[in-house]
């Protein structure tokens, strides 16, 4: 499932983005053109989708909205991944990572 890597690929960057001294994070979803670009604001962090500025909000409160997002995703019948995909344990590992960080 190409959404899961592009998840597992979100919240490792994020967790890097927030943790590590960098000013800017642009995810590119997994096989699409799809791009999102975070950039610190002192203690905010401006989202922005192309030339379209999102907004901003509080770290804490992204992160907070994405790991309930995923997590929620994730716990739904229909798109919980079987037990031999190869994605489950990177997906499993980049849930557990976020939410030791940001919990």
């Amino acid at each position: 499932m190409m959404l899961a890597i592009a998840i597992v690929e979100l919240l490792d960057g994020l967790r890097r983005f927030l943790l590590e001294r960098r000013s800017d994070y642009t995810f590119v979803g997994a096989d699409s053109s799809f791009s999102v670009r975070f950039q610190k604001k002192g203690k905010r962090i401006a989202i922005q989708c192309g030339a379209s500025l999102l907004g901003e909000v509080e770290a804490k409160t992204l992160c907070q909205a994405v790991l309930s997002g995923a997590e929620t995703f994730f716990q739904q019948p229909e798109n919980k991944l079987p037990r031999n995909d190869p994605a489950l344990e990177d997906l499993t590992s980049a849930l557990e990572e976020f939410a030791r960080a940001f919990r």
